[in-house]
């Protein structure tokens, strides 16, 4: 077996573990203010039930991980690597539904448990960071430009390689490292792997826009600190969106290279895996360190039992969140790191009709070609 083979196999037997990792410790990243996509006081955070629900739906996703694992695993060994590649996908695709359908089965607890201890919201208090000059801020848009030096790059070779470049060119191969897809030398497959890196450099600066543009939380019990910590988290995650963009793009110009025959298909395919594994790396750490909205940088401050502001009625199933009076677009999660839409606003209903416009305009070109 090739390395590139090898590491292609490693790659699936790691990417349900990661997520499921990742789907676990989810409960314990969250504000103190947040439970299952619940407001409560962050005083929750040591009750002890609340603390035992939390354990259970993490051993709960941890064990399905464990046997998701098993199966793509099995249908590596006994089957063929197709196989197991959509064994890893199916995986994948009910490792998320079953940590969704978890997350409401455990938010229903959290709400009966808030009737019981009586947390309530007397009043509806909010805090805003007027000026903040010390407050970090997100690193600019502007950087998402680095992004041109490899698509440029990509474009250097295909300009260079192009006429010696072969007929018939390999374009995908099988587990086993022999070729076993082909497509003709044209302008439009040299310039496949550079639409690729648009793409690619559209997403992480969409991303980063979201950042830029999201609702800043800031608790009114802590509003300095609060800032100061939402601050330092969304700082470091669009500089994470900068260097995945970065990274995987600069890959990508590997493929470039294996269309003009400088490079094998195998060796492409292997430095684009490469290049999304370690970006995942700082992915899990940023979001141990920081946790969601920064929180774990506050956890050593003082847990309230006050229950500020309660917004669960914006909230539909946990995760999608609808406020017509609140401006903001972009607003943080619930439940998960990153951000959301505020569907209760036209924009955030706009965006989505783009994103599922662009996503069927690919599988229309992907069909016809």
């Amino acid at each position: 077996m090739s390395a590139e083979s090898v590491l292609a196999v490693v790659t699936l037997l790691v990417l349900v573990p990661t997520c499921g990792i990742v789907l676990a410790v989810t409960p314990w990243i969250m504000s103190k203010g947040e439970l299952f996509s619940v407001s409560v006081p962050a005083v929750a955070a040591g009750d002890p039930e609340a603390r035992s629900l939390k354990r259970a739906y993490s051993m709960w996703i941890l064990a399905l991980t464990a046997v998701l694992t098993a199966c793509i695993g099995y249908a590596l060994v006994a089957t063929d690597p197709n196989m197991a590649v959509l064994a890893a996908c199916a995986a994948t695709i009910v490792l998320v539904l079953a940590s969704y359908l978890s997350m409401l089965h455990f938010r229903g607890k959290v709400q009966s448990l808030k009737l019981a201890r009586g947390w309530k919201a007397t009043s509806q208090e909010h805090a805003a960071m007027l000026g903040g000059a010390d407050v970090p801020r997100p690193v600019s848009l502007r950087w998402e430009l680095l992004n041109l030096l490899p698509i440029a790059a990509s474009l250097l070779v295909a300009l260079l390689g192009y006429d010696a470049a072969p007929d018939i060119i390999p374009v995908h191969q099988g587990f086993d490292g022999v070729v076993n897809g082909w497509a003709e030398k044209s302008v439009q497959t040299m310039l496949m792997p550079v639409v690729l890196q648009l793409a690619i450099a559209g997403t992480t600066a969409f991303c980063h826009a979201m950042i830029l543009r999201s609702k800043r939380p800031v608790d009114p019990r802590l509003p300095a600190s609060s800032a100061v910590a939402y601050g330092a988290y969304a700082r470091a995650w669009s500089a994470w969106c900068v260097g995945m963009g970065v990274a995987i793009n600069a890959s990508v110009v590997a493929l470039e290279a294996s269309l003009v025959g400088w490079v094998s298909l195998g060796f492409a395919g292997a430095a684009i895996t490469l290049a999304t594994l370690a970006m995942l790396v700082p992915c899990i750490v940023l979001a141990v360190r920081y946790g969601q909205n920064g929180t774990r940088l506050l956890d050593r401050l003082p847990e309230g039992a006050a229950l500020c502001a309660d917004d669960d009625e914006h909230w539909r199933g946990g995760v999608f969140y609808a406020n017509r009076e609140d401006p903001a677009v972009v607003v943080p999660r619930r439940f998960g790191i990153g951000w959301t839409l505020n569907m209760g606003r036209p924009a955030g209903w706009l965006i989505v009709a783009a994103f599922l416009a662009i996503c069927v305009a690919c599988l229309v070109v992907a069909v016809q070609g």
